[in-house]
């Protein structure tokens, strides 16, 4: 929560006006074309054909680089990214177009001592409206309920913003392409193909609860694991075979379905050892794998789920993937593979 300060600022030099897209270059010789609206420490975020990107600013060519410089070294508003005039607002430390620093619900501009609340994309609004809010359950992104599309609200009750909806996971086939990333995303971490049948669900909110229950599992769940096994001895000799059900909630984009997919794959590989261990080091193992995924990634939103799970305040999966990254520091994956497979128990 802000309140905020306003400000009338006068510059006494004209700022250029800067072109919104220009190509970029890596150093590799690669080429795309995009708008620069963010720089953040080593980091800068273009836009892409309405998509959000962030990438190391190493990655790009010297006159990259430079032009990054000089657009940094303009003031520019913390919403739209462009360069500020005569008139501005100023709250928390961030300065704003007074025509951009308006509530999303009212659409009136901030006044004096107004309270309101800024998500991680620039979106504002009065705390007295926020009861007018949508928040996106994936990204964040707030909006305005009167602005949202019938389409915007799950069938479960969950709200998507149009970005998140626009790259959403809808159906088992597209479901398969993500499978397929994942699976061998997860091949070069270490973590093989696995032994038994996995099915593949597409499910809501409501149907995910009830499974979870079930087994005792709790938590803001997007996905779940369900095993069985059969253990079959004749002599000396026994065979085991597993089948596997692998839920996850449907309308996610495809980062976070990649991300909530490679943690279900790791219960799979977890389950077929008969690994077991504390519910820290349990899911907060399993979060590894989608922290290797989300780290692939270059939007800001694979960003911005990075950093809700890493500062996550729950002791089982924010305080639990703190611990195993540390130990994956230390050990590596080879190692950390051997060592939870140290754990498991035949059968």
């Amino acid at each position: 929560m802000c309140r905020l300060l306003v400000g009338f600022i006068l510059w006494l030099l004209v700022c250029s006006v800067w072109g919104e897209s220009r190509t970029w270059t890596t150093t590799d010789g690669r080429k795309a074309t995009g708008e620069l609206f963010e720089v953040a420490g080593d980091e800068i975020g273009v836009r892409v054909g309405g998509q959000e990107y962030r990438f190391p600013l190493s990655r790009f060519i010297p006159a990259d680089r430079a032009f990054v410089q000089q657009w940094q070294a303009k003031p520019r508003c913390k919403l739209c990214s462009k360069t500020l005039g005569t008139r501005t607002m100023e709250a928390g430390g961030k300065t704003y177009h007074t025509a951009c620093f308006r509530c999303l619900v009212c659409k009136k501009v901030f006044k004096g001592g107004d309270q309101f609340r800024r998500d991680q994309w620039g979106m504002l609004a009065h705390v007295a409206h926020f009861s007018f809010v949508a928040t996106c359950d994936s990204c964040g992104r707030m909006f305005a309920k009167k602005e949202a599309r019938r389409e915007q609200i799950l069938g479960d009750g969950r709200v998507s913003c149009l970005t998140c909806l626009g790259n959403a996971v809808h159906d088992e086939k597209t479901l398969g392409l993500v499978n397929e990333r994942v699976k061998e995303s997860l091949i070069k971490l270490g973590i093989g193909k696995p032994q038994g049948r996995v099915t593949l669900l597409l499910v809501d909110k409501r149907k995910l609860d009830v499974e979870a229950k079930r087994i005792h599992a709790g938590g803001n769940l997007k996905g779940l694991t369900l095993t069985k096994f059969r253990t079959v001895t004749k002599g000396n000799a026994s065979n085991t075979t597993f089948e596997h059900r692998v839920m996850v909630l449907f309308g996610l984009p495809h980062v976070e379905c990649e991300a909530v997919l490679a943690h279900e794959y790791m219960h799979v590989w977890l389950n077929e050892r008969f690994i077991e261990g504390s519910q820290d080091t349990v899911e907060g193992f399993c979060n590894l794998a989608s922290a290797a995924l989300l780290n692939k990634e270059t939007s800001k939103l694979s960003s911005i789920l990075m950093n809700n799970m890493r500062n996550n305040p729950s002791s089982v999966y924010g305080g639990g993937y703190r611990k195993m990254e540390g130990r994956l520091g230390q050990m590596g994956w080879p190692r950390l593979l051997a060592d939870m497979r140290a754990r498991g128990k035949k059968k």
